[in-house]
């Protein structure tokens, strides 16, 4: 039997990140990884979680160390792109939504395999021991209430070990040891499912295109559009485009089961048969192209009772926790967010010696948190996959999800409040349900958006974010550090410009539904009830004069609210802009027909 202050059981992406990030908070704490595969791994291994978004590259490059690495072995990925309209035509006549230069906060595609393996000597170097080749086939877990040690059984080929050790970290990712031992795996009640494979060349999204079209391709002067993770929409569906360094490229379909059932193209064969229905433009440039490998998923995402424990001295990290989506990519976001709440957890018995009621209390809390994070994200998903579809509600609630991220949980990560005290958190936990609630209500609205009236499809493009504006200047605010006291007055601030996003969401969602519909739209969201939202004050009263005279836009532009002038410069103006009814009629509309909407129109 061999003892540590800690064994990680996994050698993922989540657990080998998490050693290297104990090796630099506790450099004297003994450390192992259990890992069943062995070196040499292939560069390109199959594995999902190639495309990293702010939080887990910020917790990769600069938390863990890894920037050069990163710069050298990895691509620089060109933000998030997406593609909507209409799926059946040429990729030209869809909408594209994102960034029209490289993201000041890099980001990386990531071949998961060269990652993986190369990170394996990196924690070796940093003294972790790695017992490779070794799978945990039983965990004792030590009595509630007892100082003994946790039995981590392990087996080879060539034998059997225990490991002794204080915590015990769960990073097994599906195997989920921990949470299925105890019972801990809930339902998040979103229903997507997943198939993808890789094929071996480098793919370029530009190939959809023919060169004709010399305006399409202009656009992208640097020709890096290819860089992005990019995403092609249609309702109920986005297919994933991720560049891997390897050479090899990433080809992904997530669909709601509630529109496209994992049946209809949960094999290569069903895949690329469902690739020619719905997404025939890519079909033809990769119907000949072998498929490396192919993976799937059914309904992927699950959550948990709780993900940390203090009184029994384990934690579970990466999907061996949870698992949202991976649309924006928030896998990495949500290992990097564990793995530092694990470690604060861990350093506060092993290093600092808190009191226990302290440490009870920081538990406490990071579990109520991280599941809570876990929770807002799941919400952004859960009953949504109809907008991807949408020309007209997908870019605003692309504006939104950023505006929302931006503002509150990369804020927190990159200044780390998570190490505040226990007694200093509660203020950042209160902000956070208060965000939860506000994007609860966003959502609501923009998916009664787009089941009203999805738009049609211009083929123009949408810069997001755009230079200048408000969301661009959310972005480049991560680039500064701060104390938790300036950090919580910042995010109380953009707390205050979010209610503002919703408020000018409401009134864009109300000019598209129009004067026929503006009632039930109210009825099935509860609009009129939000306190917030304040139709009858002066900032409102000014938006409402500035859509009712076109000719004097130019003179109420700067006295109007920063957020409705920002939105119209990085979505465009309203629909039907200039039309009657105003925003204003519109919501006397609703107030006044709302009551009797729905039972009066069941059919919508």
């Amino acid at each position: 039997m061999q003892s540590f202050d800690v064994v990680i059981m996994g050698g993922g992406l989540a657990g080998q990140t998490l050693a290297l990030h104990l090796r630099k908070q506790m450099p004297g704490v003994s450390l192992a990884i259990v890992e069943p595969t062995v070196r040499p791994l292939p560069d390109a291994a199959h594995k999902v979680g190639e495309s990293s978004v702010e939080i887990g590259a910020h917790f990769f490059d600069t938390v863990c160390g890894l920037r050069e690495y990163l710069l050298e072995h990895q691509l620089i990925k060109n933000g998030l792109r997406y593609f909507t309209g209409d799926t059946q035509g040429p990729l030209a006549n869809r909408r594209e939504i994102g960034p029209s230069e490289h993201p000041v906060l890099p980001s990386y595609q990531l071949d998961r395999g060269k990652l993986e393996n190369d990170l394996r000597q990196f924690m070796i170097d940093a003294g972790t021991t790695l017992f490779e080749g070794y799978s945990t086939y039983r965990l004792d877990l030590a009595e509630v209430g007892t100082e003994s040690p946790h039995l981590v059984h392990i087996a080879t080929k060539g034998g059997k070990e225990v490991l002794a050790c204080r915590w015990v970290i769960d990073a097994s990712g599906r195997h989920r040891i921990i949470q299925k031992k105890l019972g801990l795996t809930r339902d998040s009640g979103h229903t997507h499912s997943s198939a993808w494979f890789r094929i071996k060349r480098r793919f370029y999204v530009k190939e959809l295109v023919p060169e004709s079209d010399v305006a399409w391709h202009a656009r992208d002067v640097d020709d890096n559009r290819w860089l992005s993770t990019c995403h092609l929409m249609g309702k109920g569906y986005w297919v994933w485009l991720i560049p891997l360094s390897s050479g090899l490229h990433s080809i992904g379909i997530v669909a709601g089961e509630e529109h496209h059932p994992l049946d209809t193209y949960g094999t290569k064969q069903k895949a690329m048969q469902w690739l020619a229905k719905h997404e025939p433009v890519l079909y033809e440039k990769i119907k000949d192209e072998p498929m490396e490998d192919f993976l799937f998923l059914k309904k992927f995402a699950y959550t948990s009772e709780r993900v940390f424990s203090r009184e029994r001295r384990w934690c579970c990290v990466g999907e061996a926790g949870v698992f949202v989506d991976p649309l924006y990519s928030p896998g990495s976001d949500l290992i990097s967010l564990a793995n530092c709440l694990s470690a604060e957890i861990v350093r506060a018995d092993l290093v600092t010696k808190e009191p226990m009621e302290r440490q009870v209390l920081r538990e406490k809390q990071s579990n109520e948190f991280f599941l809570g994070f876990t929770e807002v994200t799941t919400s952004t998903f859960r009953g949504h996959s109809h907008i991807n579809g949408s020309p007209s509600v997908l870019p605003a609630k692309l504006y939104w999800d950023n505006f929302h991220y931006w503002s509150f949980i990369c804020q927190y990560f990159f200044n780390q409040i998570y190490r505040v005290a226990p007694e200093d958190h509660a203020k950042f936990r209160k902000l956070h349900i208060q965000f939860y609630e506000l994007n609860l209500k966003s959502q609501m609205v923009l998916k009664t958006w787009a089941a009203m009236e999805p738009g049609s499809s211009r083929g123009d493009f949408v810069p997001l974010p755009q230079f200048p504006s408000a969301l661009a200047d959310l972005h480049l605010d991560l680039q500064n550090r701060r104390g938790p006291d300036e950090t919580f007055e910042v995010m109380s601030k953009n707390y205050e410009n979010a209610k503002a996003v919703v408020r000018e969401l409401v009134l864009r969602a109300l000019k598209a539904v129009g004067p026929d519909r503006a009632a039930i739209f109210a009825d099935k969201t509860g609009f009129l009830a939000w306190d917030f939202l304040d139709f009858g004050g002066e900032e409102q009263e000014l938006r409402f004069v500035y859509d009712e005279h076109k000719e004097r836009r130019n003179e109420l532009r700067r006295q109007i609210h920063r957020i409705p002038r920002d939105m119209e410069r990085c979505l465009g103006k309203a629909e039907h802009d200039g039309q009657s009814p105003s925003m204003r009629e519109l919501v006397t509309l609703a107030k006044a027909r709302a009551s009797t909407a729905v039972s009066a129109h069941p059919a919508e």
